[in-house]
Parts: structure tokens; sequence; C-alpha cells
């Protein structure tokens, strides 16, 4: 298979099909409801499976069933790209309406970037005879990875992500739906161009395991496209279907973890035990199939609901300025929902200053045992963790009595004596995330000597610190000291609030800005946040 007029033919029809879904069923950016997202499934497997069908009456039957095992494969695997871009979409909170479009444009970049990662396979195989038990070896591998597997997304570390964000030209403006927009005549990438690259870098690494995958099936290039390209179109609509019962799915991983490991074994017996294609497509249906027969009845038997995931709000990337005091000020908020989405957009900016030296400071194999976690629950039910961080605010008196009575009159730190700061703490806990955390701060003496009364003078409102839990502060400041080259602002350990160790560091971030970095030892079953919900 695979001449010119076929690939020809192909890709036009996947062209036109692409632009009468952008210009005709979405045309206007809006949320996808669950009925539209079934119907718009429904008809990408039934478009696939009628391809499918005219390959195997039309070319025979060996090619008609590698496409359908190639197909089901890409597709079962597919579904970690629902998990993952789920993931993203809460850590930018782009809006439903527009989840969409952003989708559409991540779709024709895997599209492109595929077909080139498919083109560069299918040259390896048909010049060295070795490059099947390369394939074979690398799935058995990423099969093994694939248990257990731990679905937090980290845009702030992608190389593309932080090199675009920092000579890029960014508009600071809220996006509506567009990758670039015109301000005084110049034009300017949006927020959401950003999302587009961590949808098509993360599909890229996505795509190593489903290609290698549909190679161990068939050796026609043709087939591995059109099977990869089908399964991919109806990605979005199968995002939109699953991405409220994700949960149900707790076996899912295990299930692409044995159907990928089967197929590198497969590869690699080859020469001595043939499975034909026929055999192939059943064990890989069976092996997803029962995964989820198990998740569902599993599920079930606990008594366990699939949570839904919460209602998602515009926001900003690390390319909008610092916090504003007026947008600070929107923590004392009547509505409960509203201070939680500042809470939360408050603390990604906040995150955004850990880059680079909490990465470096955690290769350290001492200092990242020293490193106090937050355990949740993520995807699928599983557990995953995350460094314990707070980001420290520092406000006025008047904003800071405001943003207490809003949370209902939260408790203070117990601040030591000769410190000039008053505090307390506000935690949101969220569906399948660590727990936000903002140290509120203020003074006693405004235009006073105290080191938040300077920062006020100096900066105004704003984002002050952010704290790092850690067990042991004297040992994680020696490491500091001695392998970072890192010296305290105090030389030894002082008392902090409510009867935690502190020290403070001064360090850089990412684009050569300091940060105040307070390590914090907390005294042993101490907890002294206030529950902010987003409910």
């Amino acid at each position: 298979m695979g001449s010119w007029p076929l690939w020809i033919g192909f890709n036009a029809g996947v062209a036109l099909l692409l632009v009468l879904d952008l210009v005709v069923l979405h045309r206007r950016a809006h949320a996808v409801t669950l009925r539209d997202a079934a119907i718009e499934s429904a008809a990408w497997i039934a478009q696939s499976l009628g391809f499918g069908a005219w390959i195997y009456f039309a070319h025979g039957r060996g090619p008609g069933l590698e496409f359908f095992t190639g197909y089901v494969v890409e597709k079962s695997l597919s579904t970690d790209n629902v998990f993952v871009f789920l993931l993203v979409f809460q850590y930018f909170r782009v809006e439903p309406r527009f989840q969409h479009r952003l989708l559409f444009w991540g779709v024709l970049g895997a599209i492109v970037f595929r077909g080139l990662m498919i083109a560069a396979g299918a040259e390896l195989l048909a010049r060295f005879a070795w490059t099947p038990y390369i394939l074979g070896v690398f799935l058995l591998y990423s099969g093994s990875k694939l248990f257990g597997a731990d679905h937090a997304v980290h845009p702030e570390k992608n190389p593309l992500v932080r090199w675009a964000q920092k000579f890029l030209p960014m508009s600071a403006a809220e996006p509506s739906g567009a990758l670039f927009v015109r301000e005084n005549g110049r034009r300017f990438f949006t927020s959401f161009f950003i999302v587009v690259i961590v949808l098509e870098t993360t599909d890229l690494l996505l795509a190593v395991d489903s290609i290698a995958a549909v190679f161990g099936v068939t050796r026609d290039p043709f087939l591995v496209y059109s099977s990869n390209v089908c399964a991919i179109l109806g990605l979005r609509a199968l995002y939109f279907l699953l991405a409220g019962i994700l949960q149900y799915f707790q076996y899912l991983d295990e299930g692409l973890a044995i159907a990928v490991m089967f197929v590198g074994a497969k590869m690699l017996a080859d020469p001595w035990i043939h499975i034909s294609t026929g055999q192939s497509l059943a064990i890989v249906g069976a092996i997803i199939g029962l995964s989820i027969v198990i998740s569902v009845v599993r599920a079930k038997l606990h008594g366990e609901t699939v949570k839904q995931p919460r209602k998602q709000y515009r926001g900003q990337l690390r390319t909008r300025p610092a916090p504003t005091p007026e947008y600070i000020h929107r923590l004392a908020e009547p509505d409960p929902q509203q201070r939680a989405e500042v809470a939360y957009d408050l603390y990604r900016n906040g995150l955004a200053r850990t880059l680079n030296w909490l990465d470096d400071w955690s290769k350290d194999h001492e200092f990242r045992s020293l490193i106090v976690s937050d355990s949740f629950t993520g995807l699928r039910g599983k557990p995953s963790s995350q460094p314990k961080l707070t980001v420290g605010i520092a406000v006025l008196p008047e904003t800071f009595d405001k943003i207490r009575a809003a949370n209902g009159s939260t408790p203070l730190a117990e601040a030591p004596a000769d410190q000039d700061v008053i505090e307390f703490e506000l935690e949101l806990v969220q569906d399948f995330t660590a727990p936000v955390r903002l140290d509120i701060l203020t003074t006693n003496e405004p235009g006073g000597g105290g080191a938040i009364a300077r920062f006020l003078e100096k900066f105004g409102e704003g984002i002050q610190q952010m704290e790092l839990d850690v067990t042991d502060v004297d040992r994680a400041t020696e490491i500091l000291r001695a392998r970072f080259h890192l010296e305290p602002i105090y030389p030894t350990t002082r008392p902090g609030a409510s009867g935690t160790r502190v020290n403070f560091f001064l360090v850089n971030t990412w684009n050569n800005t300091k940060v105040l970095v307070e390590l914090v030892e907390q005294p042993k079953g101490a907890h002294s946040s206030f529950p902010l919900t987003a409910s």
C-alpha cells in the first residue's frame, strides 16, 4: 500500500474534515456538551471504521486487520493524552469554551510531527534489520514505566515554554481564543500559544510509545500513519467525553502497560513465534477491555463515586506581570469561589519563582530527602506528591484585616515578640492537585524598620517570599551553604511563627530576578492553615 494517490487522497480527506470541524461545527468558541462530545466521538469512530473497512475489502484481509489493530492500539494509548490534556487545562485554567479550539491546533501539529516520526521510523526499519529488536526492547521498557504512571504535568519546566516566555513578545491581555493579537501595530503571542506548545510537546512524548507499538503490528508506513491519524482526529471529542469520568479507569494504565509490553515481546519473538495480526487485535482488545471492566467493577464494589472536575477559570501564564495590589485585594471578595480563583492564581504566580533553584536543590539526594511533600490523590485515584510550598504575600494592615474578615476571621499565627510581623495562612484544597497555600503577612509598624514594613515601602503589596517546608532546617541550611555556595540571611536558625524554626536565602530565579526563600521546619503535628473552599 501507500501509493502517491492514496497518500494524497487520504491527507486531502483529513484536511477537509478538519476544515469542516473548525469552520462549520466549531466556528464560534463554546463549551462542548457531553451529548455533542458523544455524537462527535461516534462520528469519528464510524469514519475510522469505514476507512478500515474500505482497506479490508479493497486491499485485502491482512492490511485491513493491520489497520484495525493499529487503530485500537493508538486509540487506547491516546487515553493517556486525555488525562494529560485535562491536567494542562487545569494548570493554565483554560475556559471550557476555548479548549476545543486549542485542541484543534494541537491535533493539527500532532498530525505533522507524527508524520515526520513515522517517516523516520519507516526509514530506520528499511535500512537496519536490527531496528525491530530495538523497538521491542523500548516497548518492554516503556510498558513497565506505565505501571502506576504519574500524570502530573510541569509546563514551567518545559524548555520550549521557558524559551518562548523569555524571548517571544507576549501579550499581557487576556486571550479570547486567538494565538496571536495585534497591539499598537505589533504582533504579540498570547498565553494560549504557550498552551499549544505544551500540548504539542506532551503529545510528541506520548507518541513515541504509540508509534513504536503500531510499527510492532505493521511495517507499512501508510497503515501506521493512517491508523494514528484516525485515532487522534477523534481525540478532541474523546477528551470532552471522558474528562468527567476519568477516575473510573483506575487500572487502565496497567492494561495499557501489558498491551504495550505484549507488542514489544511480539516484535522480539517474531523470528521464532509468529502471532497473526488477527490474534494480536483480539489480545490487545481483550487486555484493554478487561482493564476497564475491572476498574468499573472495583469502583462499584467500593462504592466510589466519580468526581467531576471543578469549574475552570480563565488564567494567565508567567507572561503576565506580577499581581497588582488591586488583584490581591480580591482575596477579600464576598464570593468564596472568586476568592478561590484569586488564591489559585497567586499561588501559580508564586510557583513560577521556584524555577531553577528548586530543581537544582532537589537534584541533591540528601536535600531532597529533607523536603516535606504534600500528598494528594491524582487522576485515576492514584497517589501523587509535590514539595510543600507556601506563597508569602505582604499587604498593608487595612488590606490584611479585610482579607482576614472575608475568610472567617482566620486565627493569627503566633509570631515571636521581637519580629515585626502579623500573619495567617489560607489553604485551598482542590481535586487532583496539591493544596494551595498562601501566607498573608503584614507589619505592626508601617514605615518602620521591620522586614515586611521595608518590603511594603519599597515594592508595595505583592508576593514577598516563597516558603519551603523541610524536616531539618539546620541540615538544609548547611547543605545549601556547603554544596550550593549560598549564604543564609541569618547565621543560625531563628524562631518563626507558631513554634516553627526558619532561615532565609536570597536566590536567583529563572529570569535573573531575586526571590526570598524561607526554609520552614514545622513543630511536630502542627497545622496552622485555614481552609478556603472552592465550592
